[in-house]
């Protein structure tokens, strides 16, 4: 069997390849979460490359009518040929459908056949009856030897539990959550007939171009030689706290309170590499580009001209529009365009609004980690998410555990002043210091003192 692209961006990596031809595939999933459109774009891309298809339409609208509906999608191609049929008809009298569409099919010999809807064909029949039917109609699909689509309205019971389930080659489940700012789209592959299909959920977007899934990343370790160079803040009292700075490829944690200067740590980290030819890439879900250029100037950092060069990219992201797994794509993407050695991300309670729990989050995060250093990037993770009371030499950050340096930011209560201060709680493979730090925001930049000396 030969292998075709559905022409969906995502789909093709998630199940192996392609679709197998022949074989027939269920699009199943709850109402309006996406099924017609998947299977028209699959069509439509094949009709565009000079493939025959058919889109097969039990309905009560005209041919002209559901054409008008298809036809506000950009994807959408006029070479489709569209055959529609009475729904009650198809109902009560479904052999008559299968006679005439066998008589279309062996006329045009389509490469792809989509049917849309399967669940009301027979609807009408005792449940006995209307399985003698389905197995008729896979009868003839298999003659058809065409990739052919089915869609249904299904609960993941019924589709557990369904005949069309068991004829199917293939089997795709969507389903989508109504949100506040936008639907979370999922998909999953029940089964298929290729081996190497990636399991679990991934996330998609449906826009007027159509279909855009994302796979969820994969926990891939390759055995890449681990680079024992140090890299770092280009802050020399920091990276000698460090014990000479930051191993290449390892990852960071700056989590502390609002307002101790998480993000200027993780500019000066960003620009500092830039300035030293190791390009680097922010992906912000708070501050605008606009903004973070203006912190930065603050603090002596020419962040807009390092952009101009091409040494740093900016992403951002709104929390609410956040989709971990279209981010991570794109960060893949990114860091591969640009040659980025490191990445910082500002910061990642903006994964709060779409993970349901720390167990989620801490999956996700762990999965961007591995990414990283598959790809030899040096990363920075920012993490608000201290409460402004907390004073324990812990972090109750839920990453904090799988990155390789945690450095926990305070402030300090002084007789006069409320100072800013700093714990490195680890820093693996390194003896690095133990006790309390103190540090200054300048026009400058950040400056570090000596709480012992000045002691």
């Amino acid at each position: 069997m030969e292998v075709r692209t559905t022409g969906i961006p995502g789909l093709d990596k998630i199940l192996g390849g392609g679709i197998p031809r022949p074989s027939t595939v269920l699009l199943a999933g709850n109402p309006g979460s996406g099924r017609t459109t998947l299977g028209i774009q699959s069509l439509c891309y094949a009709a565009a490359r000079g493939e025959k298809v058919l889109y097969v339409c039990p309905t009560s609208r005209s041919e002209k009518s559901v054409r008008e509906a298809l036809s506000g999608y950009d994807f959408y191609d006029d070479s489709l040929n569209i055959r529609t049929y009475s729904i009650g008809s198809v109902e009560r009298d479904p052999l008559t459908m299968l006679v005439d569409l066998g008589n279309a099919v062996a006329n045009m010999k389509p490469d792809r056949v989509m049917i849309d809807p399967v669940t009301p064909i027979g609807f009408g029949f005792a449940e006995a009856e209307r399985r003698r039917f389905m197995y008729s109609l896979n009868t003839a699909m298999n003659e058809w030897n065409a990739i052919v689509f089915m869609t249904g309205t299904m609960t993941t019971t019924e589709v557990c539990r369904s005949v069309i389930s068991d004829i199917a080659d293939g089997v795709i489940y969507l389903s989508q959550k109504i949100g506040r700012m936008h639907n979370d789209r999922r998909l999953k592959v029940v089964k298929f007939s290729s081996v190497n299909y990636l399991d679990g959920e991934h996330s998609f977007e449906i826009t007027g171009s159509g279909a855009n899934i994302y796979p969820r990343m994969e926990y891939l370790v390759t055995d890449n030689y681990r680079d024992l160079q140090r890299t770092g803040f280009g802050i020399p009292l920091l990276d000698g706290f460090l014990g000479g700075g930051l191993f290449k490829g390892s990852s960071t944690l700056l989590a502390g309170n609002t307002g101790t200067g998480k993000t200027l740590f993780g500019l000066q980290f960003i620009v500092h590499g830039a300035m030293n030819g190791e390009p680097g890439i922010i992906s912000s879900f708070e501050e605008t580009p606009q903004e973070l250029r203006h912190y930065a100037a603050n603090a002596g950092m020419d962040l807009k001209g390092l952009e101009e060069r091409g040494m740093i990219s900016i992403m951002h992201t709104s929390p609410s529009d956040v989709n971990a797994c279209k981010q991570a794509i794109q960060l893949k993407e990114a860091i591969e365009e640009t040659g980025a050695k490191r990445i910082l991300l500002d910061d990642i309670s903006g994964f709060d609004y779409i993970f349901k729990d720390s167990i989620e989050k801490r999956e996700h995060i762990s999965n961007l980690i591995r990414l990283f250093k598959n790809k030899e990037v040096t990363s920075m993770f920012i993490s608000s998410n201290q409460a402004t009371w907390v004073d324990s030499l812990a972090s109750s950050i839920p990453i904090s555990t799988i990155v390789d340096n945690l450095l926990l930011l305070r402030h300090t209560e002084d007789t006069e002043e409320i100072k800013k201060s700093f714990y490195i709680l680890k820093s693996h493979g390194t003896d690095h210091e133990k006790r309390l730090i103190g540090y200054e925001v300048t026009g400058d930049g950040i400056r570090i003192s000596d709480f012992q000396k000045d002691a």
